[in-house]
């Protein structure tokens, strides 16, 4: 038990965090082996533990600090992001991490870690109640999401979320969404964007500089789109179900 209050500090940890406390390599290799038999520590994945509470025998630490700590650069994006800025709608046990290693995916303590890729490098930040949970701003959560709707939760999941989203930063969007460079993305960015324009601060000449980037070409929001229950949105030449036209505050 000599380094357990050590460890319980850490929360999450590898072994040279670890071997901080402990001393030798060698040495901190068997405390954490003898914790581990013994309750005290949990082994996450391979070079990664966590802290056990002593009264429930759960890990201390909640599963946006455990994805953070896979390595040093490993991030929080997409849905998970979006539980962070307090904006989710759904209950998830998936957590999406992003990283410039690869990461396996794994489960641990019935949430499982997806690696989504590495990601664009621009708009990673801090959590602000804890420094050491790394995520992407609100802005490149929301390009992200558009970028890939089946890692949010769907389009209605994002519809919801942006109906009671904050002001965005229109610049952070515009280079996020010129960093990413793709014509349907600019799309679904314009139709969103327009949909919650005056929740979300977006100017008129914001939504022009988008249009100029739409293309004349028609494309489908999502699968359910590409059925007999689609309606085109002309201003983005986007096709969208058309049940979440009828549950939106603009019709077009």
């Amino acid at each position: 038990m000599k380094y357990y209050e050590d460890f319980l500090k850490l929360e999450v940890f590898n072994l040279e965090d670890a071997q901080k406390v402990v001393g030798s390599v060698e040495n901190t290799k068997v405390i954490l082996n003898s914790y581990v038999k013994k309750g005290l520590v949990k082994r996450v994945r391979r070079n990664l533990y966590c802290a056990v509470n002593l009264e429930n025998r759960k890990a201390t630490a909640d599963r946006y600090l455990v994805a953070s700590k896979i390595n040093n650069n490993a991030y929080l994006t997409y849905h998970s992001a979006f539980e962070i800025h307090g904006l989710s709608h759904q209950v998830s046990f998936l957590v999406y991490v992003a990283s410039e290693q690869k990461i396996s995916d794994f489960e641990f303590e019935g949430v499982l870690y997806k690696y989504v890729g590495k990601g664009i490098q621009e708009g990673i930040a801090h959590y602000s109640l804890n420094n050491n949970i790394r995520l992407t701003d609100l802005e490149r959560t929301v390009v992200d999401s558009l970028d890939r709707l089946d890692y949010c939760g769907g389009v209605y999941e994002l519809d919801e979320i942006l109906k009671i989203c904050r002001v965005l930063d229109e610049a952070k969007l515009a280079k996020y969404l010129e960093i990413y460079d793709k014509q349907i993305l600019y799309k679904k960015a314009g139709y969103f964007l327009e949909r919650y324009q005056q929740s979300l601060g977006i100017t008129d000449g914001f939504l022009s500089q988008i249009e100029k980037r739409t293309g004349n070409t028609k494309s489908y929001l999502d699968k359910e789109a590409k059925s007999d229950n689609g309606m085109l949105i002309k201003r983005w030449g986007l096709i969208v179900p058309k049940p979440l036209e009828g549950k939106g505050d603009i019709f077009v």
